[in-house]
């Protein structure tokens, strides 16, 4: 099964008309993500529930509305997929590294905030792995970066990859500890 391709991020900002920045965009995904991996059955009308209640929005256009429901859908796609396909909805590498690094401490923070909406018990029973990586995340989502130039530069566009993998695979862990065994599956 082919996985779903998250919106284009330019044109679901240009959507926003100003209602949402891309900081904010990029903390909706993460809040996705976040209920897909407490809820991997989540529908919709959650979703934006959880997006009025959180009031990242005042109110989005239909149009925005369908680009935040393709985005839940493909994400639900990737969290689902076998081959570990997940991506982060961020800004591309055309926009300065210290706004893309503040959208990945949004993107945490909408993915904490989701995770924990909900008060599941689960939570408590998290492996020490998976907790660990939730207290990572919440450093992340403090994180910030002054400007830089030359070789500094280069070696921050480094560690920002390694932190978008550090996030997306610590985010696979923890909806691995959250979703369980399926049916039938052994228990290790």
């Amino acid at each position: 099964m082919a996985i779903k391709e998250l919106p284009d991020f330019e044109h679901s900002l240009a959507l926003a008309h100003g209602n949402l920045d891309a900081s904010g965009l990029t903390e909706c995904h993460g809040m996705a993500c976040g209920l897909l991996v407490r809820q991997p059955e989540a529908r919709g009308d959650a979703f934006l529930g959880l997006l009025a209640m959180l009031e990242m929005f005042d109110q989005a256009s239909p149009a925005l509305r369908d680009s935040l429901l393709e985005l839940l859908e493909a994400t639900r796609s990737q969290l689902q997929d076998e081959q570990l396909q997940l991506a982060l909805w961020l800004p591309d590498d055309s926009e300065t590294l210290e706004d893309r690094t503040e959208c990945l401490a949004q993107w945490c923070n909408g993915f904490l905030a989701s995770v924990g909406a909900g008060d599941d018990p689960r939570l408590n029973t998290l492996s020490e792995e998976a907790r660990e990586s939730l207290g990572d995340l919440q450093e992340i989502a403090m994180a910030e970066l002054g400007a830089s130039e030359g070789d500094a530069l280069e070696e921050e566009e480094v560690a920002f990859a390694e932190i978008v993998e550090y996030v997306r695979v610590a985010t696979l862990l923890i909806r691995e500890d959250l979703r369980g065994p399926e049916p039938g599956e052994p228990v290790h």
